[in-house]
C-alpha cells in the first residue's frame, strides 16, 4: 500500500458498517446503514456520507459524516449515533449513474501492480481531515469471513489451529475496474493504465473474465491492441469472444493479426460465422487467410505464416538492406532473408546477422546458405517440429512442388511441439525456467 494510504486514520471496513444500527441522540434505534455513495475521479474516492434505511423499512435518508456524534468502531461491527434528528435528514433517491459501495462487492477488478484479476471481498475506508475515503480492496480470506459476520469467532478459532485468515489488501490507486453490468464503473476502464499493460498480461486478465466482461474489456481497446491481446489468449477464450462479437468488429480485429493467427481462430469457429467474418475483411487480408485455410491445421501449411522477406539472387548486400527497409514495416518478425530466382524458386537463405556484417558490395549469393532445409505444405506438424529442432532453426520454409515459397513456420508456432523433440536435458531446462 502506498505511503498516502498509511497516513490515513482511523480505518474501517465496509463489512463492519453496512447493516449496522443507527441511533438518535437519546440512544434509541432509528434505522440501519444500507450503503455509501462514492465520488469517482480522485486517487482515493471521497465518501460523502451514509445512506440510512429508517425503521419503517421503506424510506431512505442521507447523513453526512459530520452529522454523527459517534461513528463506528475500528474493532468490529460499528455503532453509529446521529447528532441531528432523523427528520432533519434529506431523503435519498438512487440514480443509475451513482456509484454505491455495496455494488462493488463481488466485482472483478484488475490489480495493476500484478496484472491480475481479483474479486472484492471487502473494502477498506479511512477518515482523513474529516472526510471518508475509499483506500483499499481486501481480496483475502479474512475479508470474506468478516463480510459474512463470522470474524469475531471464526478467526480466533483459525488462529488457534495455526491457520490464520489474513487480510490481503490492494491500495485503490493500483486497481482499475473491469466493465460489467455495473455501468458506472466503466468510467475508469478507459484508464491509460490498462492500455499500457502488455498484451500478454491483458490476455491473462481476459482468460479470467466472463465472456460478457471480456467483451467489454476488448471494446475498450483499439483494434491493434485488441488483436495482440486476443492472439495471446487461450483458444477457448478467443472463440467465445469472437463468436459473440459482430462480424464487422471481429473482422477489424482479425485483420490486425498475422494471417496464421487469424486462421487459427477461424478454424475453431462455426463455418457460417467464419464465412461471415471473412466477407467483412479487406480483400488482401481475406485472400491471405483463405489461402491458409486450404491447409489442414495440423500440417505445415496450417501452421505457416505468409509474412516473410525474400530477395533476388542478383542482389548485393546493399540492395538487400534497401529492400529490407521497404518490407520490414509489414512484417512482424524477420529471422532470415530468403533468396529466390526470377521464377520465385528458393535458392538459399541468409541471416540478418550475415547481411549486417558483410560489405555492401558483396553479392548475397556469396554469403547465403545453399543447403536448403524445407518442408512441403502437407508435411505433418511433428515433422515440422523435428526439422526445426534438429537443425536449430528459427523459421522453416514451406515450399510447393516447384520449390516456390508458400510461407514459413516460425519457432513460436510450434513451441509446444518442440518440447517433445528437444534433447532431454534441454527439455528439463525449458520446463524449469
Amino acid at each position: 500500500m502506498s505511503q498516502t494510504t498509511r497516513n490515513l486514520d482511523p480505518k474501517y471496513y465496509l463489512a463492519d458498517i453496512l447493516d449496522a444500527k443507527v441511533c438518535d441522540a437519546s440512544g434509541a434505534e432509528i434505522g440501519h446503514i444500507v450503503d455509501m455513495p462514492m465520488h469517482l475521479g480522485e486517487k482515493f474516492p471521497r465518501l460523502p456520507g451514509l445512506i440510512i434505511r429508517k425503521r419503517n423499512g421503506k424510506e431512505k435518508c442521507f447523513a453526512r459524516r459530520e452529522q454523527f456524534s459517534e461513528f463506528g468502531s475500528t474493532t468490529g461491527r460499528g455503532y453509529f449515533k446521529l447528532s441531528v434528528t432523523l427528520d432533519s435528514l434529506p431523503a435519498f433517491s438512487e440514480v443509475p449513474e451513482q456509484v454505491l459501495l455495496r455494488n462493488i462487492w463481488d466485482k472483478q477488478i484488475v490489480d495493476m501492480s500484478d496484472a491480475r484479476v481479483v474479486r472484492v471481498n471487502d473494502l477498506q475506508l479511512a477518515e482523513h481531515k474529516g472526510e471518508l475515503r475509499l483506500i483499499g480492496v481486501d481480496i483475502g480470506t479474512r475479508g470474506l469471513i468478516r463480510r459474512m459476520g463470522w470474524e469475531s469467532w471464526l478467526c480466533p478459532f483459525l488462529d488457534r489451529l495455526k491457520l490464520p485468515a489474513k487480510n490481503e489488501m490492494i491500495a485503490w490507486d493500483v486497481v482499475e475496474s473491469i466493465p460489467t453490468d455495473f455501468s458506472h464503473l466503466k468510467l475508469t476502464v478507459a484508464s491509460q493504465k490498462i492500455k499500457e499493460l502488455h498484451p500478454a498480461d491483458l490476455a491473462d486478465i481476459l482468460d479470467d473474465l466472463s465472456v460478457h466482461e471480456g467483451l467489454n474489456l476488448i471494446r475498450s481497446l483499439d483494434p491493434e491492441t485488441a488483436a495482440e491481446t486476443l492472439a495471446e489468449a487461450d483458444s477457448k477464450t478467443q472463440v467465445q469472444l469472437i463468436e459473440q462479437m459482430s462480424s464487422a468488429r471481429a473482422s477489424d480485429i482479425l485483420e490486425e493479426m498475422e494471417p496464421d493467427e487469424a486462421v487459427d481462430i477461424l478454424q475453431d469457429l462455426d463455418d457460417s460465422k467464419a464465412a461471415e467474418i471473412l466477407s467483412h475483411m479487406e480483400g488482401e487480408e481475406a485472400s491471405d487467410v483463405r489461402e491458409l485455410l486450404k491447409h489442414d491445421e495440423n500440417t505445415a501449411g496450417g501452421l505457416m505464416s505468409t509474412g516473410y522477406a525474400t530477395i533476388f539472387e542478383e542482389f548485393t548486400v546493399a540492395e538487400a538492406l534497401t529492400h529490407l527497409r521497404l518490407v520490414a514495416l509489414d512484417l512482424e518478425i524477420i529471422y532470415y532473408l530468403y533468396v529466390i530466382d526470377c521464377h520465385e524458386r528458393l535458392k538459399g537463405v541468409v541471416s540478418i546477422r550475415d547481411i549486417l556484417v558483410s560489405s555492401p558490395e558483396t553479392p548475397v549469393t556469396k554469403i547465403m546458405s545453399g543447403k536448403l532445409i524445407f518442408v512441403a505444405a502437407d508435411a505433418p506438424q511433428e515433422e515440422v517440429a523435428n526439422q526445426i529442432s534438429k537443425y536449430n532453426l528459427l523459421a522453416l520454409p514451406v515450399l510447393d512442388d516447384k520449390e516456390r515459397m508458400l510461407g514459413v513456420v516460425t519457432v513460436d508456432d510450434v513451441m509446444e511441439l518442440l518440447l517433445n523433440h528437444m534433447p532431454r536435458i534441454w527439455k528439463r531446462r525449458a520446463l524449469s525456467s
